[in-house]
């Protein structure tokens, strides 16, 4: 007798449960999938253009381009949820503090506060010691080297002017000697050929004979030349102009004031 094939096993529609539920489906990218409603774990990248200024920053780079860049970077960072958030802002900070160290270093160096060595001076006001300043700090009755050439401002332009001066006592060789200081009035700039104007007129006549007497070594070999206020000098309030003589051949020792 013969035994009928018995019928195949149907197939189980699922796979069986485990004692901890269904096992885990294959997820959309190929891994396993995490909790029920947990989208997929996916890495971040550092932001470049945060990572990049941040060593321009600390390089030194070009001026402001590492600011630049850290702003670029938080705007990226924030539209593509990047990484490197503190990278960017730590290269803003850094530059905007050495942009304005480079800043007040600047404005320091041109009004001359910078100037370690100071003129000693006696309880009268004469120097006893020499030292830099700036060319407001002169005095009548100073002598002072300009560092410069005084016979470049016999051109008719005239010459630059240095924002300092190394002050001496006038025993020893010097450049120049003021003879005459006064201010101009506040207000806005007057423009160079006024203020040009003023100082001739102040810085002649009775100014000067004054100071010198009957020296014939003025009218011999001294020239006389002033400094005055220039559009970026008077935007930090200075007003001063300051009358001296001096030899455009070079340097002289003594002071030409009447009884010195």
């Amino acid at each position: 007798m013969s035994i009928p094939p018995q019928p195949p096993s149907s197939p189980q529609p699922y796979p069986q449960s485990g004692p901890y539920g269904q096992p885990a489906q294959p997820g959309p990218y190929g891994g396993p999938q995490g909790w029920p409603g947990q989208p997929p774990m996916m890495s971040q990248k550092t932001n470049t253009l945060a990572i990049v200024a941040f060593v321009m920053s600390i390089l030194c780079g070009l001026p402001l381009v590492p600011l630049i860049l850290g702003i670029i970077a938080l705007s990226q960072i924030r539209n593509r949820g990047e990484k490197g958030k503190g990278l960017a802002v730590a290269a803003i900070v850094i530059h905007s503090l050495t942009i304005a160290f480079y800043g007040v270093a600047l404005v320091l160096g041109l009004t001359g506060a910078l100037d370690e060595s100071r003129p000693k001076r006696d309880t009268s006001g004469q120097v006893t010691g020499s030292g830099s300043s700036k060319v407001q700090d002169i005095r009548k009755g100073d002598c002072f080297n300009t560092g410069g050439d005084l016979a470049e401002y016999q051109d008719e332009d005239g010459g630059q002017a240095g924002y300092s001066v190394s002050i001496v006592p006038c025993d020893q060789a010097h450049e120049g000697e003021a003879y005459a200081v006064f201010n101009l009035d506040d207000g806005s700039y007057p423009g160079t050929e006024k203020v040009v104007k003023i100082a001739e007129e102040k810085c002649s006549g009775t100014a000067l004979t004054d100071y010198v007497g009957k020296n014939a070594k003025v009218s011999d070999k001294l020239e006389v030349f002033y400094y005055y206020p220039q559009p970026s000098t008077w935007t930090f309030g200075d007003r001063e102009v300051t009358c001296f003589v001096g030899d455009p051949s070079g340097a002289s020792t003594g002071s030409i004031r009447s009884g010195s």
